[in-house]
């Protein structure tokens, strides 16, 4: 019984991955981009919640959040700065340390793409109904405990997300 639900869970999910590959707009950023620039734009708004007063984020910073390594993240940067989305910003007291901040393009991009995204979720909300909605949800956030309690039983903490913000905001104060 239980293989045979794991096999229909990997197949779904497998399905949605195929779904959303296959319907992937070719004049958009390459999800990795996004993904960096979505980053970029996270650490600024918890910089800016936490009243850091600091011009962007660090690329070690970066590359610690993304668990990648200095030199992909810088890679990957430099594409973004070629493409207008990003700029480094040099600190005014150290000129080795280099802040990056997304461009008014980035910012525009990543707006952009967060309004698409709320209006997809909507209408497809819509079509499942409040009801099941509602549901999915529940049991989308019973799935992400399930997966966050194996992670820990699986790796431990190092792997875990909640324990890593955790640690990181510990260490801050």
């Amino acid at each position: 019984m239980e293989k045979a639900i794991t096999h229909e869970f990997l197949v779904i999910m497998d399905k949605l991955h195929k779904l959303m590959n296959k319907n992937h707009p070719k004049n958009m950023v390459h999800r990795g981009e996004f993904m960096m620039l979505g980053a970029i734009h996270g650490c600024m708004q918890e910089k800016i919640s936490k009243d850091i007063n600091e011009p962007g984020i660090k690329v070690s910073e970066l590359s610690s959040r993304l668990h990648s390594t200095n030199p992909a993240t810088s890679k990957m940067l430099n594409v973004l700065e070629e493409k207008g989305y990003i700029e480094r910003v040099p600190d005014k007291k150290d000129r080795r340390v280099v802040y990056i901040r997304l461009s008014a393009g980035g910012e525009r991009l990543i707006k952009e793409a967060l309004h698409r995204m709320h209006l997809f979720a909507d209408r497809t909300i819509k079509r499942l109904g409040e009801e099941d909605a509602k549901e999915l949800i529940r049991i989308l956030n019973k799935f992400y405990d399930a997966v966050n309690e194996e992670l820990k039983e699986t790796f431990g903490n190092r792997n875990n997300p909640e324990s890593q913000e955790n640690n990181r905001e510990e260490r801050e104060t």
